[in-house]
């Protein structure tokens, strides 16, 4: 392929993603919107179309066009699958070695493989090669990794890669390792994963700490007058995705003991997901239906107006049977830079954001007691809740801002968008896979 002139004005990227929009991955928005702030062209692919739910208002400042790759499922088109065989006949035409190659390592590799993912693997290299993209970046070491691979071996094209949470601890070791060793590089957004993918990386590919950042500005800090408020019920505020990493069954009976011990208060947890119907049944169970609502989604709008009202932000995260756990929850730096004190538990990298007693609580994961403990100490205890709250507003502002997110990410594509790296041609071992260089 052609390499780019490092005197381009707008280095150009193919961003790869598995749904976009999504309303829980505001760190990928944040993202593309402040590379195109700083000159970045981007074109985005699909693997999904998204449902027909809430979006962020910032997705339309989005200047990125966006492709949706065609898929067999989960409703089947018939032009869709047409556009699919289509690119398969032109890359077996146009790039038959490499075709062949690629279908060998996909097919016969170890673990699952889903002929939908190769039909879309090769939808997106042909569109790649006809608009001469020179570089990939893929955001999820699972399915969108695995894409990439193909297309990878099926055009040559580099791809770097952006492992965040799930994807990478609930990701078999040996594919993983295969995956980061054949990106170019791979950024993470934790000291945490960065550790455990270097291991992986075996010192043929680069891992850098890139953490995510928000857009300050639409985070406004409110004054906390609480001799104004000292009738009102405190209100405990939590967001996340209803799954079971999130820690949301332990908040519910955080709240039941907080009842027990003789306090009046309100908690929300906003969100969606298949736990719903747990939560509410708990919820019912221990008699707190007076106590607890879910109001649902939120965009981050509303988010935003909803944080300064809280008295607190509670997201007790845990690390699951199977491994899959967060990395820095979005939503905890929004709260921070809200100026709300916040409550988690010290797994993964949330120590890496919240330090323990200086801008926030950390307390044991899956420990109900424990956990209601720190709540009543921030009710009762205003002075506290300010001096956290201060702090943790500057700790957001100093180190995991949009701005300085963005800078990080540029600086770390930057000689892959330029053509300022030598990238060797596609080789091919004895079993179809790619050797890393």
């Amino acid at each position: 392929m052609r390499g780019m002139n490092s005197n381009t004005a707008n280095p150009r990227v193919a961003y790869l993603l598995k749904t976009f929009p999504r309303l829980s991955e505001t760190f990928i928005l944040n993202e593309i919107l402040g590379l195109e702030q700083m000159g970045v062209e981007i074109k985005i692919f699909s693997l999904k179309t998204p449902d027909d739910g809430p979006v962020h208002p910032s997705v339309a400042a989005v200047k990125a066009e966006v492709d949706y790759v065609p898929s067999l499922v989960p409703q089947f088109r018939p032009h869709n699958l047409a556009r699919l065989l289509a690119c398969q006949f032109l890359l077996l035409f146009l790039e038959t070695r490499r075709y062949l190659a690629a279908a060998k390592f996909y097919f016969l590799k170890p673990g699952k493989s889903r002929l939908k993912d190769y039909l879309q693997a090769c939808y997106l290299a042909w569109v790649l090669r006809y608009e001469r993209f020179e570089h990939l970046h893929v955001h999820f070491a699972n399915v969108p990794a695995t894409v990439a691979e193909v297309v990878h071996r099926l055009i040559g094209i580099p791809y770097t890669l952006t492992a965040h949470a799930k994807d990478i601890y609930l990701t078999p070791p040996a594919e993983l390792a295969r995956k980061v060793q054949t990106a170019t590089c791979v950024l993470t957004c934790t000291e945490h994963n960065q550790k455990y993918l270097s291991t992986l990386a075996a010192g043929y590919t680069p891992v850098h700490l890139a953490y995510h950042g928000i857009d300050v500005s639409r985070f406004s800090m409110q004054p906390r007058d609480h001799s104004a408020h000292h009738n009102e019920r405190p209100l405990i505020l939590s967001v996340g995705r209803f799954c079971e990493k999130k820690g949301f069954e332990y908040l519910i009976e955080s709240c039941r003991i907080l009842v027990n011990r003789g306090y009046s208060f309100e908690c929300r947890i906003v969100g969606y997901g298949e736990l719903q119907n747990k939560l509410l049944t708990k919820i019912a169970a221990l008699k707190l239906g007076s106590y607890i609502s879910l109001p649902g989604r939120m965009t981050q709008d509303q988010l935003a107006a909803l944080y300064p009202k809280a008295s607190m932000f509670v997201l007790p995260c845990l690390i699951t049977d199977n491994g899959d756990r967060d990395g820095i929850p979005n939503v905890l730096i929004e709260a921070m830079a809200s100026g709300t004190p916040v409550i988690s538990t010290n797994v993964s990298g949330i120590a890496e954001l919240i330090e323990q007693g200086e801008n926030g609580l950390l307390v044991e994961q899956r420990d109900a007691t424990v956990l209601a403990d720190a709540m009543e100490c921030l009710i009762v205890r205003p002075d506290t809740c300010s001096r956290l709250a201060n702090r943790a507003r500057e700790t957001v502002s100093s180190r995991f801002t949009l701005e300085a997110s963005a800078q990080r990410v540029y600086d770390i594509l930057r000689p892959f968008l330029s053509g300022d790296t030598f990238y060797a041609p596609l080789s091919t071992g004895e079993e179809g896979q790619s050797l890393p260089y």
